[in-house]
């Protein structure tokens, strides 16, 4: 009988790895696939920041083509626990807003103001390690960050890149609820 406990025991022990192995896959696919532009559009009051997304560099809009996820920017890289975080409290935020509040009534232009509590440094600089790395006099996206890098400056990317992410932003929030409104104002 103890052969048979044995080959129980590794079978449970192979059948909880296996479950292990695709319960973890499963949700490194679900945190990918929540993160995508595409899914960040399925809240219509998100479509503006999604034009203005695809108009810029990061949103493919260059010649090499790349293109960076909305939680490239809008969630920290710090370490593993505080990307599944700020994810998490950015989606139940998002959320929450959307099926509890009238979203349609978010002044985004004023909400821009707060773009530092949106973008995370990190994520920033998961990207262009590169500018800290190159640490060239002669280099002008080094120089031009140099400040940044030593510490001597309180500015965040965002602050001195208040575009970056999302070209024209402003006229495309402008663009989108003009049309929104008077799609509204017909059917009332």
């Amino acid at each position: 009988r103890k052969p048979m406990k044995k080959k129980t025991l590794v079978l449970l022990v192979g059948a909880c790895v296996l479950i292990g192995m695709i319960l973890s896959l499963g949700i490194a696919e679900m945190v990918h696939l929540t993160g995508t532009d595409k899914f960040c559009v399925s809240c219509h009051t998100m479509q503006p920041m999604a034009n203005a997304f695809h108009n810029d560099v990061h949103g493919g809009n260059n010649p090499q083509g790349f293109k960076a996820d909305c939680v490239a920017c809008h969630v920290s890289h710090e370490n593993t626990f505080m990307y599944l975080w700020t994810k998490a409290l950015t989606s139940a935020n998002d959320v929450y807003k959307t099926v509890f509040t009238d979203a349609d009534k978010i002044d985004w232009q004023e909400k821009r103001k707060e773009r530092n509590h949106f973008v995370y440094e990190s994520g920033c600089l998961s990207c262009h390690r590169n500018l800290k790395e190159q640490n060239n006099q002669v280099d002008k996206a080094w120089l031009a960050h140099r400040d940044y890098f030593a510490g001597t400056t309180g500015k965040t990317c965002v602050q001195c890149h208040e575009n970056v992410g999302h070209k024209n932003m402003g006229i495309e929030i402008t663009k989108y609820w003009d049309k929104y409104n008077r799609e509204n104002n017909k059917t009332k």
